[in-house]
């Protein structure tokens, strides 16, 4: 299945191969006009002509055989420059989507070590800081309500402090259980 950016790149190329196409056409087509009325104009010398005009032949179909060899070998690189372009845009693609989706042990395999390999690098390390944050705050949370069941006991007589607290305590339970919704990498710290 082709991506929306391999197919625009495709029909790029398409249209540089049509031109292409076109101007060799035009230059074959050019060759052999010229051979023509070069024969008419002159008849009385069809052999002399015949002489310079079959070494031109050749010409032509030469130029015309290395532009079909260089037009395929073109369609060739630019085929595999697409590729190596879509393909690991596909797979970042994929991984953020997981991501997007709260899966955050998903990561981008690095082949490259240009831009792609950066924007790979870039969204590996924002899965990781996200999951650190995650890590964190389900930390803290936990702590927290730990800290909140212990004043719960000292404020127990107090029903207004009681009812601040509940509100905390419900609002951390809260953030908890968003938190524990996404998946994490297995680490040490997603462990702890």
């Amino acid at each position: 299945m082709n991506s929306r950016l391999e197919s625009r790149l495709l029909n790029y190329f398409m249209l540089i191969a049509f031109a292409a196409i076109l101007i060799g056409i035009e230059f074959y087509f050019e060759m052999d006009a010229r051979h023509g009325q070069h024969i008419c104009s002159n008849p009385a010398h069809q052999q002399a002509n015949q002489d310079t005009i079959n070494p031109l032949d050749n010409l032509r179909n030469k130029i015309l055989i290395m532009f079909m060899v260089l037009s395929m070998v073109v369609a060739i690189v630019l085929t595999m420059f697409i590729k190596n372009i879509t393909t690991p845009l596909s797979k970042m693609a994929l991984v953020a989507r997981h991501i997007n989706e709260g899966d955050l042990s998903q990561t981008v395999s690095i082949d490259n070590h240009d831009e792609i390999g950066e924007v790979g690098i870039a969204i590996n390390e924002l899965a990781s800081n996200l999951q650190e944050v995650a890590t964190f705050t389900s930390v803290t949370a936990n702590e927290t309500l730990e800290n909140i069941k212990y004043l719960q006991e000292f404020v127990a007589d107090n029903p207004e402090l009681s009812k601040i607290i509940d509100h905390v305590e419900k609002n951390l339970l809260s953030m908890s259980g968003f938190v524990n919704s996404f998946k994490f990498l297995d680490t040490e710290l997603s462990n702890a």
